[in-house]
């Protein structure tokens, strides 16, 4: 009989990249474009609800591509409809680093 496999916590895409890594580094990049009060922000809330358009989050969301070292697809990158979404992809984003 096959043993189960363990299920891998869903916090951790992989031995080096965990939750909190990825909040800090999409942190950083929100800082670098100095348009968002990072203590306000609700990661939650939709871009458009938040005052942020298309063109920025389209901005916000390629610079975050870059700091992981990783590629949306077309359809998960045009289906984000907050940073809450965008976390949680790259947790599980096993190609992310």
């Amino acid at each position: 009989m096959a043993d189960k496999i363990p299920k891998k916590n869903s916090r951790i895409a992989d031995d080096f990249l965990d939750e909190t890594e990825v909040i800090t580094r999409i942190l950083a990049v929100m800082h670098a474009f100095k348009e968002f009060d990072l203590a306000t922000y609700d990661w939650r809330k939709p871009f458009d609800a938040q005052g942020v358009d298309s063109l920025l989050a389209t901005a916000l969301l390629t610079s975050i591509e870059a700091e992981f070292h990783t590629i949306f697809e077309d359809r998960v990158f045009e289906n984000f409809e907050n940073l809450d979404q965008v976390k949680q992809h790259l947790v599980l984003d096993h190609n992310a680093f």
